[in-house]
């Protein structure tokens, strides 16, 4: 069957959306594999890795007992055997999180979030796997430490120090109580006997993981696909794929004297950032140690000039951090400005309200895929009255459809004069097109939030629905219900009116039932749950709509 322009132009359409909207999920969740195993974290920490400034890093010799370095020019403190701390004074934890600090790098060697199972749900989340280290300095330089730092433990604080020139630096951890924060501060000392000038710098490197790539044509799910996050002056935060970056190394991430209000690794449903309590910092990102399609370094220094510090005089810095879930209210309780790494879209301010009832649905249900069908009701119960006038509209076409075909027919040899009748046949009846599809407008919006609430939520990771469904946040693993859904939404077009369609459009419009199908095995099943219920819903009202205006 030859197919007009119109047709051709359909088809193309829906075409060009399956591709667009294949890429948007690719983007935003990498398809499910299992991630690196540790080994190849820890070898790609052996020996030095180069930066993309041919900067030579090197980790720590832990069989010397003694920092192995000379005097500080300019100095009189010499340098005393290294005490070495063990295990346990190396380990701080409370009853959510636990630290585990490293004396060879001066960082952290393991975060563990105790109430959070791993993606396997075999054993507690690990959100820092590899070498996490936060050290001061005196500029964007190589970094060669030899032997261990000098370390020291105070109850719930723990203190690094090493030598930099003529500077004694120093980092202090101090680990919340409870929850998932700690604050840390930075300090230089002056030990020479002259003035010096002091640009201090900050570094906060990691090695990040990246998830396997497949062959599948399918879009991914949520995995933790790890992104650079920044948040400047109370503006929502700005994610850059940390994977292309790395790949692309003509890419730079930086600015200067920002009021920076966070900085760090997103990890899709967990955070890993800094909280600055200066008001203006400067930062530049680096990245080394790319092993393709593995994992990659990751370098971020802020830097601010302190301008001249007397002898034995010091300058600190100080941060809150968080190693954590990305729970709004936690969020908001320990830092409002974190609040905006919840990367919600432009509808943000539609879906915060949304998950607050959502929240309350399922305080009262127990059930976060009840909460979503019960969220979907209420949605569309909202707005029906838009679906009624949209139905009207598209009743009064249907019933002038014989008419206006007729018309069409008749000037079939000329388009113009054609279009010129069906709209002065149109305005005689007071009828319009568009008055079938603009009630569903303002819907969008409101379908886009929810959509993204329910793609970031970590709420939903790991919930269980009912039967087979044990986490919504994963696909379904039987694939039962993007099949029925794809099942209810023919059931749905057979059922909406086809007003001004021809045969070939028909067939066309019932192909994206198959399409949507497809594309919805292995989306994560509470989004699955929520389209599934939005089209039952649609189903309903379509039979209850057809009922009332065939009796009038």
């Amino acid at each position: 069957m030859k197919m007009d322009k119109t047709s051709l132009g359909t088809l193309l359409t829906l075409v060009l959306f399956y591709f667009g909207f294949k890429f948007y999920m690719d983007q935003n969740y990498p398809d499910r594999h299992k991630r690196p195993e540790q080994a190849q974290v820890e070898s790609s920490y052996t020996g030095a890795t180069k930066s993309s400034e041919g900067a030579s890093y090197e980790q720590g010799n832990t069989s010397s007992g003694q920092m192995n370095q000379k005097t500080p020019e300019g100095s009189t403190h010499s340098l005393e055997p290294v005490t070495t701390l063990s295990a346990s004074d190396l380990t701080i934890e409370n009853n959510d999180i636990k630290y585990v600090f490293s004396q060879d790098f001066a960082g952290l060697e393991s975060v563990t979030l105790k109430k959070f199972q791993n993606d396997e749900q075999s054993a507690p989340m690990e959100i820092v796997r590899s070498p996490f280290i936060l050290r001061g300095a005196t500029s964007i330089a190589p970094i060669k430490e030899h032997g261990r730092f000098e370390a020291s433990r105070d109850g719930r604080t723990i203190t690094f120090s090493h030598y930099d020139g003529t500077w004694l630096i120093s980092t202090q951890y101090t680990v919340d109580p409870q929850g998932y924060g700690a604050q840390v501060e930075l300090s230089w000392k002056n030990i020479g006997e002259h003035p010096a000038s002091l640009d201090s710098h900050v570094l906060m490197r990691e090695n990040i993981l990246f998830p396997e790539k497949s062959g599948s044509f399918l879009p991914g799910i949520p995995t933790g696909k790890p992104s650079f996050v920044t948040g400047v002056a109370g503006s929502s935060g700005d994610w850059q794929d940390i994977q292309k970056y790395c790949e692309n190394k003509e890419n730079s991430l930086g600015k200067d004297l920002q009021e920076l209000d966070f900085i760090g690794f997103d990890k899709h449903y967990f955070l890993k950032v800094l909280v600055p309590a200066s008001k203006k910092l400067s930062y530049k990102v680096l990245s080394s140690n790319l092993l393709e399609g593995h994992s990659c370094t990751l370098s971020n220094w802020m830097h601010l000039q302190q301008g001249s510090i007397n002898p034995q005089d010091s300058i600190s810095m100080s941060f809150k951090t968080w190693f954590g879930p990305k729970v709004a209210d936690l969020l908001e309780a320990y830092e409002p400005r974190l609040s905006e790494t919840q990367d919600l879209g432009m509808f943000s301010v539609i879906s915060k309200p949304l998950f607050l009832v959502m929240k309350s649905i399922e305080s009262a249900l127990g059930n976060w895929g009840l909460a979503i069908i019960v969220l979907t009701l209420l949605i569309k119960l909202i707005f029906y009255p838009l679906t009624k006038q949209a139905a009207i509209a598209q009743n009064r076409m249907k019933k002038l459809q014989p008419e206006m075909n007729k018309i069409k027919e008749k000037f079939k040899d000329d388009q113009r004069r054609q279009q010129q009748e069906i709209m002065r046949f149109m305005g005689t009846h007071k009828v319009n097109p568009a008055k079938g599809c603009l009630p569903i407008l303002p819907q969008i919006p409101v379908f886009i939030a929810f959509y993204r609430l329910l793609s970031t939520s970590i709420e939903l990771r790991q919930a269980p629905f009912y039967g087979w469904i044990s986490d919504l946040s994963v696909a379904d693993p039987y694939f039962i219900t993007p099949i029925f859904l794809g099942l209810t939404m023919l059931v749905q077009q057979k059922l909406m009116p086809t007003t001004g369609l021809d045969k070939t459009q028909e067939r066309i419009m019932m192909m994206l039932p198959l399409v949507f199908s497809i594309m919805m095995l292995t989306l994560p099943a509470g989004m699955v749950l929520y389209m599934l219920t939005n089209t039952v819903v649609s189903i309903a009202q379509q039979q209850w709509l057809n009922k009332r205006l065939k009796t009038e």
